[in-house]
């Protein structure tokens, strides 16, 4: 193997990976089975973006984050670890099937199923060990399925990665990647981190998770509230944290808090903003959808995220 081939697999496999304590795990399990999981998602990302070189995606970085988390809550349980970081591994698999993002507005967890069945087969899992990942991989984030181990430890594990420090971070380098300022990126998002923050240890399923998301969540809402100070010192741009209560959509009468970051005043013409909101049932969650106008210029902009599955 040439020394650039080396280089450019490094690059795409990063020997942070084989650090990881469930890597060492499924390799035992079967040898080259992470590999083909990181092919396979590497090369949806990079079909849906138009990527062909390079290293690899957030996708898989973010996989593998929460595959890790995934095999320590699940010793923490006593549940199956490898089954647990394979569930991980696979429940974002589906995002960018046939190289579009959401197709077909289906969910995407099905797609991911149908890898896992597939590429476990081809691995020579035992049944009984791929039909548990498929069925943790069907009911993620169904609220009408059977509550599932597998499932709770992934669902958990999946909102820790997006918390905390870290979580912090990978925030804006998501929003980097999506082409966001500064601005953008706080007004139009991150009130559904400061959202979710605030009630991650009630959001968490199992009670690993919940220790560990106390802190995670008082670290990224101080962070959070300090960014916005040195913003406002550093750039003139002032924003509000704005808390408010809303209904459930469906005429349910349970209500849900959530925390927008809204600027003091209109960047256009330093008029007040005015916000309407509004819930919906949408494909895989409750939506809120805010509006905002500036009641001088009506300059509007739309706010929309999934509610938190706790009230």
């Amino acid at each position: 193997m040439t020394s650039a081939r080396a280089a450019q697999i490094m690059s795409g496999f990063p020997m942070l990976l084989k650090q990881q304590e469930f890597y060492r795990s499924l390799t035992t399990l079967s040898p080259g089975l992470v590999e083909r999981i990181r092919r396979t998602i590497e090369d949806a990302e990079k079909k849906f973006s138009g990527k062909k070189e390079g290293g690899g995606g957030f996708l898989w970085e973010h996989s593998v984050l929460v595959a890790a988390q995934s095999f320590r809550l699940a010793a923490m349980e006593k549940e199956s670890a490898d089954l647990a970081a394979l569930t991980a591994l696979f429940h974002d698999s589906g995002k960018f099937a046939g190289g579009r993002y959401h197709a077909d507005d289906k969910p995407e967890e099905e797609e991911a199923a149908r890898l896992a069945r597939e590429l476990l087969e081809e691995a020579g899992l035992k049944m009984a060990a791929v039909g548990n990942v498929v069925r943790a991989l069907r009911s993620l984030y169904n609220a009408g399925a059977r509550r599932n181990r597998l499932a709770d430890i992934v669902h958990d594990a999946d909102f820790l990665s997006k918390f905390g420090y870290l979580g912090v971070a990978n925030f804006f380098v998501k929003s980097a990647l999506r082409g966001r300022n500064l601005e953008s990126a706080v007004m139009d998002y991150l009130g559904k981190e400061l959202t979710y923050a605030a009630v991650l240890p009630e959001n968490m399923r199992t009670t690993a998770a919940r220790r560990l998301a106390a802190k995670k969540s008082a670290d990224t809402q101080r962070f959070y509230r300090a960014f916005l100070d040195e913003l406002k010192d550093a750039h003139g741009m002032e924003f509000r944290i704005q808390a408010v209560v809303v209904r459930r959509p469906g005429g349910r009468s349970k209500r849900v808090r959530v925390s927008l970051a809204l600027p003091a005043s209109c960047g256009a013409c330093g008029g007040k903003w005015e916000t309407d909101f509004r819930t919906e049932k949408g494909l895989k969650c409750e939506k809120l959808e805010a509006s905002i106008r500036c009641g001088a210029c009506g300059d509007k902009r739309t706010i929309s995220f999934c509610l938190p599955e706790i009230g």
